[in-house]
C-alpha cells in the first residue's frame, strides 16, 4: 500500500489501468516506486468512469503519458475524464496540481497572456505533443480540454498549434 505523504503527491498520471495496473509514486527519500492495482480496484474504477458517461475502453495506459504506442487513448476520453474529475470534491486540489500556464513547470514558457487561466499537462515523445486541463473561457465558463497532435513534422511545430487551439478555446464566447 501507500503512505498518505505518497498519496497526497498523486498525480492522474500516476495512475496506470492497462496491462499491469499500477500506481507509480515517489517514495522514502524520493525512491521510485510501483504498487499494483488489484483487480477490484481496477474495476472500481473502471466502474467510475462508466458513470461519468465516459467507455473505459479508450483509456488503456501502459505509461502514464497517454502517447506511447502501447497506450490507448482519445482526446474526447480524456476531455471527459477531466470534466468528470472537475465536479467532484476533490476537483480544486486536482486542479492546483497541474502546471499554470506562464508561471510554473512545462507551462511556464508557455500561454503567458492566459496565465492564471489555463491549468493544464503537458505529454511530449518523438513526434507527438499533447496538453490536457482547464481552461476558463473569456465569458467566464469553465473548459475541459485535450488536444494531442501525432506525427509531427518539425521539433516543437505541434507545440505552437496547440497553444493556438487553447488560445481559441480562451475566446469562447466572446463575440466579434
Amino acid at each position: 500500500g501507500l503512505r498518505v505523504s505518497e498519496l497526497v503527491g498523486l498525480r492522474c498520471g500516476d495512475v496506470h489501468l492497462g496491462t499491469g495496473a499500477h500506481v507509480s509514486c515517489h517514495g522514502k527519500g524520493r525512491k521510485e516506486r510501483v504498487t499494483p492495482l488489484i483487480r477490484g480496484t481496477v474495476a472500481v474504477l473502471r466502474v467510475w468512469l462508466k458513470r461519468q458517461g465516459i467507455d473505459p475502453a479508450p483509456l488503456d495506459l501502459h505509461d502514464g503519458s497517454g502517447l506511447s504506442r502501447l497506450d490507448l487513448v482519445t482526446p474526447e476520453a480524456s476531455a471527459r475524464v477531466l470534466a468528470a474529475i472537475a465536479k467532484t470534491p476533490v476537483a480544486e486540489v486536482f486542479k492546483s496540481s497541474l502546471p499554470i500556464a506562464g508561471r510554473d513547470g512545462t507551462l511556464a514558457g508557455r500561454l503567458k497572456s492566459l496565465s492564471g487561466q489555463v491549468f493544464a499537462k503537458t505529454g511530449t515523445l518523438t513526434h507527438a505533443n499533447a496538453l490536457a486541463g482547464y481552461l476558463t473561457a473569456a465569458n467566464g465558463e469553465p473548459l475541459a480540454f485535450a488536444i494531442i497532435c501525432n506525427d509531427e513534422t518539425a521539433p516543437g511545430s505541434s507545440s505552437v498549434v496547440i497553444d493556438e487551439i487553447v488560445r481559441l478555446l480562451a475566446n469562447y464566447g466572446v463575440e466579434k
